[in-house]
């Protein structure tokens, strides 16, 4: 039945099998547009034939289809072993030609690789039991599990101060995980050009912190020093590592942890000039966001894998991230990095309006915008703590506040004409006793001498010390509010709509606010709803953080200072990136030249012994091959467009070899490429041109031979037989 085009869905007596062509059909067809089910699919076909669709089909569909893709996923293991390519890691540490290929005398870049990783729990799979039982009343009780029990825990972690505003953050969140799912959603790590280098499944968890350790355990073990990885809550994250068994490693190695420039405006000011992606050097124009843009389209897939079982969920994803990478990330590769280029170089073309705005400002050098930030850092950082002395005094403060009021309640009980009874004026007797202890309590650690009066200085400045205190914490919580719900607003498509429709907490916390500022002495600024509304980002909220200065004007602090701040940064990231990209194109441009050589080699050499493998590692090779032209004509026509603003070259350099590693190749194989194999720019154009009409004419020659059933019949019977013969 192979032989003839078709896949039975019987091991002996098959009397139902399916074309070839369908198969494949809905293979590609499901990849492109993963919301296609095969329920969906076998209705269409039973409409095709003008037959009513019967469900058992969709139930045969699915075993004929298992075995095909088994057929497909032997030979692409036969093929992958030919080419010493079979290693558990080898996929992780050579998908990406940008990323991981190096070649001699390329620029040092400030990180190895840059890496941006994530939770999605859209991809969750319910939690299958057994038909339900009953109890002795005729009530129903949940079925037994199907599923395996994978117990999950981690140990307790430092809090961040970002962590009320991000729910992965919260270990409640975790707790509160829906019971009826087994897979709750995947954990996914890219590199900065969307390959997928990782995915984790979540099991019976919320997004805990040891799907992003994994994964930094194994970056530092494939890809060595000098590591970025961009993660929404790395505040966080940063901590736990550290103090982690991998902590040491990770400083070692100098493991950089980040946050992207999207997810970093939710987190406060003073996590922002730590980890946000503007700010940080040898960064480029990355933005680290790549898992958020994967996951908009791979959340397609939700509604096939939501009820499948765990062999059929993981089949699904498998095969969707490997035809992504292949025809939507390695595809759109030369464009990633083209349109990079350009968005550098508009950059840089501002840079003589900073200059004229640096002028008109007084500023004489750009140093400035560096320390500035430090300034910045260093006056939130100091607002983070409060001083031994100043605590103490407070505590004392409010321990005479209480003192003094629970001296008045007893005074009220005893009293004459006070109608309290024995029970309250015993209550009011202890109270003051308690109070009074507590009072000796701090005089006794601070060593004062005279107890404060109200009418001393000391009592004055407690007092102060107290005000202040609590206007920053209602100043915090005000902002916390603000920031949460625009956030949220944005997600929905309504940001411009502002926060009214849920603005009751808001509106409590800026009573609460406005009231601690008005206890100031002198009273501290006050807001208005109006304003509150117009707050979109913490930078607008850090001018109101020290109330004694919020009407000094500091060098850091106004919109214009801000807004030159963040565009010499921003100057400073477009050059880093045209050196990242003049490097990656070049990486790009020599595998494109190696690949096709080594996979020519290796076909070639099997012709004779095993023609069906060779046949197989060519349609390997024309699966990548068929972007290769594309890349070179983009990338040659960015060339012609940008001149000399392009730095970079387009001619291949020499590949580094990478050492022989368990990880890596299982069968030694030395490059067919070395360095006498340097060829020009037009020769290698020349060079990719003459084999895509070499490759379109062997294909031609080939269609011909056949009719088209019997070529699809073969070529299956060819895959089938390869795949076969790996048992």
């Amino acid at each position: 039945m192979v032989s003839q085009g078709f896949v039975p869905c019987a091991p002996y007596k098959a009397n139902v099998a399916f074309s070839i062509r369908l198969l494949e059909i809905f293979r590609i067809a499901h990849l492109r547009t993963p919301q296609l089910s095969m329920h969906a699919w076998m209705k269409t076909v039973a409409d095709l034939h003008g037959l009513p669709f019967k469900p058992y089909r969709a139930e045969q569909f699915s075993i004929a289809y298992d075995l095909y893709l088994g057929f497909l996923g032997r030979v692409k293991l036969r093929v992958r072993r030919v080419l010493g390519r079979d290693g558990p890691k080898w996929r992780m540490e050579n998908c990406c030609p940008s990323c991981m290929l190096k070649v001699e005398d390329e620029e040092e870049l400030t990180f190895s690789i840059l890496v941006t990783m994530d939770g999605n729990d859209s991809l969750k799979r319910v939690f299958r039991r057994e038909s339900p039982d009953y109890d002795n009343e005729g009530k129903p009780l949940p079925g037994v599990s199907k599923e395996r029990f994978d117990p999950r825990a981690d140990g307790g972690e430092d809090k961040s101060p970002c962590e009320e505003r991000w729910k992965n953050l919260s270990d409640d969140s975790s707790k509160k995980m829906w019971a009826i799912y087994d897979e709750t959603g995947v954990f996914i790590c890219l590199c900065r050009h969307g390959f997928v280098l990782m995915v984790a499944d979540m099991v019976r968890s919320g997004e805990l912190s040891k799907y992003p350790l994994a994964m930094s355990a194994e970056l530092m073990e494939s890809f060595g020093r000098n590591i970025g990885a961009g993660y929404d809550i790395s505040c966080g994250f940063s901590t736990t590592l550290w103090k982690s068994l991998l902590g040491p490693r990770a400083l070692l190695q100098n493991f950089s942890c980040l946050v992207g420039a999207f997810h970093g405006h939710a987190h406060n000011r003073l996590c922002q000039l730590k980890f946000l992606a503007t700010y940080v050097r040898g960064l480029g124009l990355e933005d680290l966001e790549g898992c958020e843009r994967l996951f908009s389209k791979s959340n397609a897939n939700a509604g096939s894998v939501r009820y499948a079982g765990v062999f059929h969920r993981l089949q699904s994803l498998t095969a969707y991230f490997e035809h992504f990478d292949t025809h939507e990330t390695y595809a759109n590769l030369s464009k990633f990095l083209v349109d990079n280029y350009w968005q550098a170089l508009n950059i840089l073309k501002t840079e003589p309006a900073l200059h004229s705005a640096m002028t008109a400002a007084g500023i004489d050098n750009v140093d400035v915008f560096p320390a500035r930030l430090q300034d910045e850092f260093k006056f939130l950082k100091s607002l983070m703590s409060e001083a031994e002395d100043d605590t103490l005094q407070m505590e004392y403060y409010q321990r005479l506040v209480n003192l003094a009021d629970r001296t008045l309640k007893r005074d009220l009980t005893t009293q004459e004409g006070s109608t309290a009874t024995v029970t309250v004026r015993r209550h009011a007797q202890e109270n003051y006793d308690k109070a009074l202890l507590e009072v000796q309590q701090s005089e006794t650690s601070m060593g004062v001498i005279d107890r404060w009066e109200p009418t001393g200085p000391e009592w004055a400045e407690a007092a102060h010390l107290v005000s202040t205190k609590r206007y920053r914490l209602a100043l915090l919580k005000l902002e916390r509010l603000v920031i949460q719900c625009m956030f949220e607003l944005t997600k929905m498509n309504l940001s411009q709509t502002g926060p009214q429709a849920r603005s009751q907490a808001i509106k409590n916390a800026l009573k609460t606010y406005n009231s601690a500022a008005s206890s100031l002495a002198p009273p501290g600024r006050t807001l208005s709803w109006s304003e509150v509304v117009e707050y979109a980002f913490l930078a607008d909220f850090d001018l109101l953080r020290d109330p004694e200065k919020v009407g000094e004007v500091r060098e850091w602090a106004t919109p214009a200072a801000r807004l030159l701040l963040d565009q010499y940064f921003r100057i400073e990231r477009a050059r880093e990136e045209i050196t990242q990209c003049n490097v990656e194109i070049r990486r790009l441009v020599t595998y494109i030249r190696d690949a096709r050589a080594i996979l020519v080699s290796v076909e070639t050499n099997l012709q004779g012994s095993n023609p069906g493998l060779a046949w197989c590692v060519r349609r390997h090779r024309l699966q990548r091959e068929q972007y290769n032209e594309v890349h070179m004509k983009r990338l040659s026509t960015f060339a012609k467009k940008a001149g000399a603003s392009f730095t970079g070259t387009l001619q291949p350099g020499v590949r580094v070899q990478k050492p022989s590693t368990a990880t890596g190749r299982s069968e030694p194989m030395e490059d067919v490429v070395g360095p006498e194999s340097n060829i020009s720019r037009e020769a290698l154009k020349e060079m990719e041109a003459q084999a895509v009409e070499d490759e379109e004419k062997d294909i031609d020659d080939y269609v011909g031979e056949r009719a088209e059933g019997e070529q699809l019949a073969e070529e299956l019977y060819t895959v089938y037989m390869v795949g076969e013969d790996s048992v």
